[in-house]
C-alpha cells in the first residue's frame, strides 16, 4: 500500500472577521473559564492546549499535499476561477431531504450518503471575476451565506473523543450543498485529496491531540489522572452541559480560504494571536 501524502494545505471557510470575533472570543473565553478549572460540576478538566484558539475557527472542506510552486500556483489559479454566484444559485435549487439537511443529520452531526442533496459538482471555472460579476449583477446577486454556531458534538463516540466541535446551522439550506459542490470540483481538479466520508462542516472547538503532553484530572484530585492526546475521554457530562450553547450567530461568510497546515503565532496590534496562514482566497458576495 503506497504511502499517504503529506498534508500541505487545506481548503475552508473561515469563520473569523471583525464582526464575528466579539461573539467567538467571548464564548471561546467562557469555555475556557468553565472547562479548564477543576470544580465540582466537572467530571474532567480539558487541558487549556487542547482547545483551539480563536484565530484558527473555520469550516474545513478537505486536505491537500501541493508539493511544489506549481502545485500551489494552480491550486491558486483555480479558486480564482470558480464562480461563486454561479455555485450559490446552484445550491439555492439543490435538492433537499424532506426537512432539510437537518432531518438527515446523525447524532455525529454527518449527513447520511443516500441522503445527501443533489448537487453539480460540473461548477464554472472558466469566468474570470469580472465576468462573473457582471453576470451577478444581471440576474442578481444571491444573498450571503450566514451562518451560526450552536451546541458541542463529538467527533467520535461521546465516552470516547479526541475532537469536540460546534455545527454550523444555515437557516436558507444552501450551505452544505455549496460546500459539497466546491469539494467535487477541487477533487476532480485534483487538488483536494479524495475523500469517501460524507462531508462533516464543523468548527473545532476542542483537539486533545495538542495536549498530548498534558492531562485531565477526573474529580477526586491528582490521583489516577489520565492521558489525553490521540486516545479519547469520555465527554457525556459536557456535551450534556453544552447542548443549545451559542458561540455565535448571524456569521456573515466572506471568503473561501486555501490555508497552509500548521497554525502560527502571528504579532498583531491587539498582541500575539495563533491562526493559520491564509495563502489565497476568494470573496464570498
Amino acid at each position: 500500500m503506497p504511502p499517504k501524502p503529506p498534508l500541505t494545505h487545506f481548503l475552508c471557510l473561515p469563520l473569523v472577521n471583525p464582526l464575528s470575533k466579539p461573539q467567538l472570543q467571548a464564548s471561546v473565553q467562557q469555555f475556557i473559564t468553565d472547562v479548564t478549572v477543576p470544580s465540582s460540576h466537572n467530571e474532567i478538566t480539558i487541558p487549556h492546549k487542547a482547545i483551539r484558539p480563536l484565530g484558527t475557527l473555520h469550516l474545513t472542506l478537505g486536505v491537500m499535499s501541493l508539493l511544489s510552486p506549481q502545485r500551489v500556483a494552480s491550486a491558486l489559479e483555480f479558486l480564482q476561477g470558480i464562480d461563486v454566484l454561479e455555485v450559490l444559485r446552484r445550491a439555492s435549487g439543490a435538492v433537499l431531504p424532506e426537512g432539510g439537511t437537518e432531518a438527515a443529520v446523525d447524532e455525529g452531526g454527518v449527513i447520511d450518503a443516500a441522503e445527501q442533496p443533489e448537487t453539480d459538482s460540473q461548477l464554472s471555472t472558466g469566468l474570470s471575476r469580472s465576468e462573473s460579476l457582471s453576470q451577478g449583477e444581471k440576474e442578481g446577486s444571491p444573498p450571503p451565506l450566514i451562518v451560526s454556531l450552536y451546541g458541542l458534538r463529538p467527533m467520535h463516540e461521546p465516552t470516547s473523543t479526541s475532537i469536540l466541535y460546534a455545527p454550523p446551522t444555515d437557516a436558507t439550506s444552501r450551505l452544505y450543498p455549496f460546500c459539497v459542490a466546491l469539494c467535487n470540483a477541487f477533487t476532480e481538479a485534483g487538488f483536494l485529496i479524495p475523500d469517501s466520508r460524507p462531508l462533516r462542516l464543523h468548527a473545532t472547538i476542542v483537539n486533545t491531540i495538542y495536549a498530548k503532553e498534558k492531562t485531565a484530572r477526573k474529580k477526586g484530585g491528582g490521583h489516577g489522572k489520565d492521558r489525553m492526546g490521540a486516545r479519547g475521554f469520555d465527554a457525556k457530562q459536557l456535551l450534556e452541559r453544552y447542548e443549545g450553547f451559542v458561540w455565535a450567530e448571524d456569521i456573515r461568510l466572506d471568503r473561501i480560504c486555501i490555508c497552509e497546515m500548521g497554525a502560527k503565532a502571528v504579532e498583531k496590534e491587539e498582541g500575539e494571536e495563533v491562526e493559520y496562514v491564509e495563502i489565497g482566497s476568494l470573496p464570498l458576495p
